[in-house]
């Protein structure tokens, strides 16, 4: 109990201090006494999946909310501390800041697999699940307008850590609006943005490894399509401006077929792209091609969309 209560009081406290010191408006879940922050993501106006009923395989277990999308992870490495008490402490906490529970759960009550493969889930590691041993906690307060603010927290165990997600969203406008496209064929023309290569090395340098999104092969085959053009520039422009980068080129596949068979193709497919980009100026020696077959997913492949997500090339720093 005198554990459990430690984690409470841990959590309203750096909730407190934190919207004190920086957003008063903004309701602040806090984070365990000891935990780590493993990510941030503040979004001025996006769309939640928020969790509102157990997982059974349909889209009814989520309500789509938008607004103002903070998302905030972290990790408390204790070895005696549960996914149960540290839900504890922000069960207290959301309810001192006026939240009303709309899904409370653990484990199998949630949904279990179903569960794990339907959230949506900060990049690993920033947040790891384990379907066994977890607990969602999704809840709304009422703000002076008609629009409220929702909250989600999911703590789970992994081996000896704790890993916790918070998401919170807020009523926000939506500050892009729409106009008459003047010009079809400039717009129509593929275009290579410097914030595209910037994304790209963000994303490299802080989780290791990316995907290149906009390559297209033929079907079964290892050739690459015109309409990858744009990727592979991009990815060359990163490479060139970053002379100290070595790069392992990794492929992935679905799990139609044989292992050996996709492992097969994956490499090939990263072998054409390693070699697009030294025919694009990137010295060979900075870079490797290696295939993974289905050995890697990033989501079920029992799904069409999910083995669509599930073929896919990798930058991997080495």
């Amino acid at each position: 109990m005198r554990r459990a209560m430690s984690l409470i009081l841990a959590a309203a406290l750096a909730g407190g201090a934190a919207a004190a010191q920086e957003e008063p408006e903004v309701p602040d879940p806090g984070a365990p006494l000891g935990a780590v922050p493993t990510a941030h993501v503040d979004r001025p106006f996006d769309r939640y999946a928020l969790p509102v009923a157990p997982f059974g395989g349909d889209d009814a277990a989520l309500d789509e909310v938008e607004g103002r999308v903070i998302w905030t992870g972290y990790r408390l490495d204790d070895p005696e501390a549960s996914a149960a008490e540290v839900m504890a402490g922000y069960r207290g906490r959301l309810e001192a800041l006026g939240f009303t529970p709309m899904l409370d759960c653990a484990d199998a009550a949630c949904g279990g697999f179903d569960f794990r493969f339907g959230v949506q889930l900060l990049p690993a590691p920033a947040m790891l699940l384990d379907a066994a041993d977890f607990r969602q906690l999704s809840a709304r307060r009422e703000g002076e307008s008609d629009k409220p603010t929702f909250a989600s927290v999911l703590v789970s165990r992994v081996l000896s850590a704790i890993h916790v997600q918070t998401v919170l969203v807020l009523p926000a406008e939506a500050a892009r609006g729409a106009a008459p496209l003047e010009d079809l064929a400039a717009a129509a023309a593929p275009r290579i943005l410097p914030q595209d290569e910037a994304v790209l090395k963000e994303r490299l340098t802080a989780q290791g490894h990316v995907s290149v999104r906009g390559l297209a092969f033929e079907t079964g085959g290892a050739a690459l399509s015109a309409e990858s053009a744009p990727a592979l520039e991009v990815t060359a422009k990163l490479l060139q401006a970053n002379p100290e980068m070595s790069i392992l080129i990794v492929g992935h596949s679905d799990n139609t077929g044989a292992l050996e068979a996709n492992i097969d193709l994956s490499r090939r497919r990263a072998e054409a792209v390693r070699t697009a980009l030294i025919g694009l100026g990137v010295a060979p020696g900075r870079l490797e091609a290696h295939g993974a077959g289905f050995l890697a997913p990033v989501t079920t492949n029992t799904t069409p969309e999910g083995r669509a997500m599930n073929r896919r090339v990798e930058l991997v720093l080495r």
